[in-house]
């Protein structure tokens, strides 16, 4: 069994303190609080953490203070701000001085959630900007993204024209591609690259909360909104703003976008003043965007103001020479992280299943098989397929391209149930293990019929 991942609440608010636990202790984290920086500080000296939650206001240092004395000692450390006085200046300087997020008070539990399962998911991937650079700092913009393919190595020679450009982009492909991927090596090759890339999950906040996050709100727009706050569309000025899965947008947040991308500015909820902003759009979706107009679900007039650029990811299956390539580079990747020579290769067994599998979750799902592999292996030569959790009946199966007994949509039905199966239907765990992420794990459990049993920490 993993171990638990550790947070630290740096916090002289005991109300605070108290709720952070209650809400993270739900996942199984091991939840640690201190009350000031000194304390804190030294907590950081005895144990270690994966996450530090840090107050700006402290009783006996600043924020800024301690916040400088975490990142310099522990570089590669998760740390997500909160603050009562949030200001778009306050947001980038935290930001550039190595914070993961930066939150508001008073915030729901929602957000915290939110914020907290996505860090997670960064420090379980090893996906901070610190680890990138240390494992393989030559690996930038379209460098990063691993392949030869005719197709693949198209997209990279597009992503470089395309990354001078300031237009809107809309990146289309399945879950898993590295639609991210491709958003930032278009920022990084872009005039903007030494200012924010601010993400949006488009799907991942609640209906009422999104206008919010990304136009910000003044003190006393709404119940419970007794500060102001600093929305993600003035934390990317200057920079890109990246919205992934904008399909999952409601439609009512899409007619205000649409409006901010005609006129260049916004106004913050709660207030009649507008702020003019200088941002690039790149959004990301595995729908079919024509459809989803035909069927009411997507404005056309926004889908033409963000397809003025499109770049189409092939799935992992259409670019099967790239698979070895993959495979090798995740292997380094984690047997470095893991401190271990083993395993030295992948066998060729395991290679030839590799190309012939199906690979619903893509890249993402090849990725974390490695990963895996490399966690559990302690001899050269490893086959990822044998070891994966191990249990014979959670082995990828391995699809003829001409057999005919199965369909791909049964296949992955029965995936999925057995994966649920294995995690005891908790949904996290087991997105996690197939390569995807929650929403398209609900999505499809709910176009197979499968029956849906809530887990313990994110529908709580």
């Amino acid at each position: 069994m993993n171990e638990p991942f550790k947070i630290l609440v740096i916090d002289d608010d005991y109300a605070i303190r108290d709720a952070c636990m209650q809400i993270l202790a739900r996942s199984g984290s091991d939840v640690a609080l201190a009350e000031n920086g000194s304390t804190g500080l030294e907590y950081m000296g005895k144990a270690t953490y994966d996450i530090v939650i840090l107050d700006m206001k402290l009783p006996d240092m600043d924020g800024i203070e301690v916040l400088q004395a975490i990142h310099s000692r522990y570089p590669n450390l998760i740390i997500i701000v909160i603050t009562a006085y949030p200001t778009v200046e306050c947001a980038v300087k935290v930001m550039k001085m190595g914070a993961y997020d930066y939150i508001p008070k008073p915030f729901t539990p929602n957000l915290l959630r939110i914020t907290v399962v996505k860090a997670l998911d960064r420090r379980r991937i090893g996906a901070t900007k610190e680890e990138k650079s240390r494992e393989c700092p030559e690996l930038q913009g379209p460098n990063a993204i691993i392949g030869e393919s005719p197709a693949i190595s198209q997209v990279k020679q597009f992503i470089g024209k395309a990354g001078m450009s300031d237009c809107s982009v809309l990146i289309t492909g399945e879950t898993g591609t590295g639609k991210e991927l491709v958003a930032r090596a278009l920022h990084y090759c872009s005039r903007r690259r030494n200012n924010n890339f601010i993400t949006v999950d488009s799907g991942g906040l609640v209906d009422t909360l999104i206008e919010s996050e990304l136009f910000g709100h003044v003190r006393g727009a709404f119940t419970g909104a007794y500060t102001d706050r600093v929305g993600r569309f003035e934390m990317a000025h200057r920079g890109t703003l990246f919205f992934d899965e904008i399909s999952n947008m409601r439609n009512h947040v899409q007619s205000k976008l649409l409006r901010v991308l005609q006129e260049q500015e916004f106004s913050r909820v709660g207030s009649s003043q507008s702020t003019e902003i200088n941002v690039r759009i790149i959004a990301a979706t595995n729908r079919d965007l024509l459809s989803e107009i035909g069927h009411g679900n997507f404005r056309e007039d926004l889908y033409y103001r963000l397809n003025v650029i499109s770049i189409h990811l092939p799935p992992l299956r259409e670019r099967t020479m790239d698979i070895p390539l993959l495979a090798d580079y995740f292997l380094g990747v984690f047997r470095e992280r893991k401190g271990s020579p083993f395993p030295k290769n992948i066998s060729d067994t395991a290679i030839q299943k590799m190309i012939s599998h199906d690979w619903p979750g893509n890249i993402r799902e090849l990725k974390n098989l490695i990963e895996r592999a490399v966690a559990l292996c302690e001899t050269p030569e490893v086959d990822p397929f044998e070891i994966v959790g191990g249990d014979s009946e959670m082995s990828p199966r391995i699809a003829s391209r001409n057999s005919s007994l199965m369909q791909l949509a049964d296949m992955e039905k029965d995936y999925i149930e057995k994966a649920l199966k294995k995690f005891h239907n908790n949904k996290t765990k087991t997105a996690q293990m197939l390569g995807i992420d929650r929403k398209t794990l609900r999505r499809k459990i709910i176009k197979y019929g499968i029956p849906d049993v809530e887990d313990s920490f994110a529908d709580s």
